[in-house]
């Protein structure tokens, strides 16, 4: 088996691959920079445990990783687990499969990459990517397999958490569908705000970015709000929680 693990600015996630690269588990937990290699080891244990999993049946281990500060006790906790080094995805693993043309392209997160490359080898191109984390991202890829760049913007959880902290009478709440569109009290408001107006903004940045790609484009959403705000969207976004995942088992069996 493969494991793969993605370190968010929010959360680490593992998942176990089967030869394939079919994920057949996962887990999660919170990225902690101030934590050392005990806290990483534990939650890794935690996981392989959970699932019956031997460290022994471990043949790789790959890295996406936005937190430089908690690489090298990552890399340490694994290597206490299962003996192996995991490998860190980098830039250079893309080479063959996806075009970099951006100005900077060491300045190009790991995990927008490793997307990019999911969308790549699981449904085409060219695609537009969106992921849902800590920041919502877009990325474009044209017919050459080319990816041109994309949009940043401050995450749905993010912005709620913000504005929450900001407006003294606006209360933290759970993101949920509200009954009404316009709101009838603080917490229907903030919902649909947070909810519509997010897919909203997504329609919109879709309508301007999808004339500048040849037709058909895939529009693949992931993230952990991308089930949230996809289905309120009018545009037809597939949604692939583990698009990133695949990026990284496909970049690394290219190789």
């Amino acid at each position: 088996m493969h494991v793969l693990i993605d370190i968010g600015n929010s959360t680490i996630v593992v998942a176990i691959a089967d030869q394939q690269g079919d994920i057949t588990h996962t887990w999660r937990f919170k990225t902690r920079k101030e934590e050392t290699v005990t806290f990483f080891r534990y939650e890794l244990k935690q996981g392989l445990r959970k699932y019956n999993l031997e460290p022994a049946d471990i043949e790789s281990v790959v890295i996406s990783s936005v937190v430089p500060e908690v690489n090298d006790d990552v890399a340490q906790a694994i290597n206490d687990l299962t003996g192996l080094t995991p490998h860190f995805f980098s830039i250079d693993d893309a080479q063959g499969l996806i075009t970099i043309d951006i100005e900077s392209p060491t300045q190009l997160g790991k995990d927008r990459l490793a997307d990019a490359l999911g969308a790549v080898t699981c449904y085409g191109v060219p695609a537009i990517v969106i992921d849902f984390g800590t920041a919502t991202t877009f990325g474009v890829i044209d017919a050459e397999c080319r990816f041109l760049g994309g949009l940043i913007i401050p995450g749905v959880k993010t912005s709620l958490n913000a504005l929450s902290q900001r407006a003294s009478q606006l209360p933290a709440i759970n993101i949920e569908k509200p009954t009404h569109l316009i709101g009838r009290n603080t917490l229907e408001c903030m919902q649909s705000g947070i909810l519509n107006g997010t897919a909203a903004m997504i329609d919109g940045l879709l309508d301007r970015l999808l004339p500048t790609l040849s037709s058909p484009v895939h529009i693949i959403a992931t993230g952990g709000m991308a089930k949230d705000i996809v289905p309120q969207c009018h545009h037809q976004i597939l949604l692939d929680k583990y698009l990133l995942l695949k990026g990284l088992f496909n970049a690394t069996r290219h190789k």
